[in-house]
């Protein structure tokens, strides 16, 4: 593994979720919302778009 690499792999990103949402990607079922778990995916994926994804691309 190359340095960048790893470098990237100890890398920490910040993600705000409401508790539900956190507990949600747990495992807790919540029968009546599962949007819960979805919202919570697409906000951990738009976080690692924004902090390690895009600074990539401006340094190309």
């Amino acid at each position: 593994m190359n340095s960048g690499a790893q470098q990237t792999q100890e890398k920490k990103i910040s993600v705000e979720l409401t508790v539900n949402e956190a507990l949600a990607l747990t495992g807790v079922r919540f029968p009546q919302n599962h949007q819960l778990e979805v919202d919570a995916m697409h906000k951990i994926k738009k976080s690692l778009d924004e902090q390690l994804i895009d600074p990539r691309r401006s340094l190309q």
